[in-house]
């Protein structure tokens, strides 16, 4: 019974992660498209030279979202694993 006292708060714990790893990531995605526009209203060199210097900063920030999004599949597939388990002490 304490195992499956440890899962069901384990499982609760991850799918609020989940959760707000998604609502987040929709704030993010609304950040990204503000400064996305500002930076279409600019003169094509100002664009250009913006780009090339926030270049290092672009790829850090695809690496940080590469990890992240990784982690969030890899909380999903414990929900699933987790329930799984969950069954197997029902029956």
């Amino acid at each position: 019974m304490n195992r499956k006292y440890y899962l069901k708060e384990r499982l609760d714990k991850t799918e609020k992660w989940i959760e707000h790893y998604l609502e987040t990531e929709d704030h993010i995605q609304i950040s990204r498209n503000a400064l996305k526009q500002s930076y279409d209203e600019s003169p094509f060199l100002i664009r250009l030279i913006v780009k090339i210097f926030y270049l290092p900063t672009t790829v850090m920030s695809v690496l940080y979202d590469m990890k992240w999004r990784r982690k969030y599949y890899k909380a999903c597939k414990e929900v699933k694993i987790i329930r799984k388990e969950l069954e197997s002490y029902d029956n």
